[in-house]
């Protein structure tokens, strides 16, 4: 069985060397780094099946690589910092980061969670090997879109485009939502449901990051003053994208 290589990028010693004995001892290939600098060097030499990031290093911060990181589903991204805050909690979790664990933490927790991304990084490289089985045509044309009113999503490009034909520019996270939501319009998602879709998360949720999202998103897209918002609330349960009924959503392959 292939080991699964870690990347760690932490400035504190005491960390990395502990991270390093304890995921090592759990059956992975760990190498250690202390800053942007080092880590953007081992990163271009080889890939990483995880990525386990401090926010507060001595040359920058960890947020920026954690959104480059995040366009790539195949590896998973824990943040391990110092920052405790609800805020930061929610930061990092809207740019891309499957879990965030506050330091001091339990080793035999960390181990757990990253076991958990493991288990993420694996199922997405098995539907994408299913889907890459299932396209026998070479010259097949998989791009889909969905309408609603006059606004396009490309899942394809992952692109977002307005009624006049322009980009709304969308994070990772954003993007990830709103298509769960209309890949499975006029049902009702709870909060679990939509964390998971946004990175596949295997730990508890944060209400207030799906929440912020929903609200972002209807800043972003607004629907015609004389109804409400495209994503509804429905209180105690969760969220459901809907439109009037004598709107249409409309699907489009090829």
């Amino acid at each position: 069985m292939v080991r699964p290589n870690v990347l760690v990028l932490d400035d504190e010693i005491q960390i990395t060397e502990l991270l390093e004995m304890a995921l090592s001892e759990y059956g992975c290939d760990v190498c250690t780094v202390s800053k942007i600098s080092e880590f953007q060097n081992k990163q271009a030499e080889q890939a990483f099946d995880i990525y386990i990031i401090d926010l507060g290093l001595p040359d920058g911060n960890g947020l920026s690589l954690i959104q480059e990181l995040s366009q790539n589903p195949a590896c998973g991204v824990i943040i391990v910092s110092g920052r405790g805050a609800d805020t930061d909690r929610i930061v990092g979790l809207e740019i891309g980061a499957d879990d965030y664990i506050t330091k001091p933490f339990k080793l035999r927790e960390l181990v757990a969670r990253v076991h958990a991304v493991l288990r993420r990084t694996q199922r997405h490289r098995v539907v994408q090997q299913d889907v890459a089985h299932a396209t026998t045509d070479s010259t097949a044309d998989t791009t889909s879109t969905i309408q609603f009113d006059d606004y396009r999503l490309d899942l394809g490009a992952r692109l977002l485009f307005a009624p006049h034909g322009g980009e709304i520019e969308l994070t990772t996270a954003e993007f990830n939502l709103l298509a769960a939501l209309l890949n499975r319009r006029g049902q009702v998602l709870t909060r679990d449901q939509l964390m998971n879709a946004i990175k596949g998360r295997d730990w508890e949720s944060y209400d207030r990051a799906v929440d912020s999202l929903v609200s972002r998103l209807r800043s972003k897209i607004p629907a015609p003053s004389r109804r409400s918002h495209y994503i509804r609330t429905v209180h105690g349960v969760g969220y459901a994208f809907s439109l009037p009924s004598n709107d249409r959503v409309r699907d489009h392959e090829g």
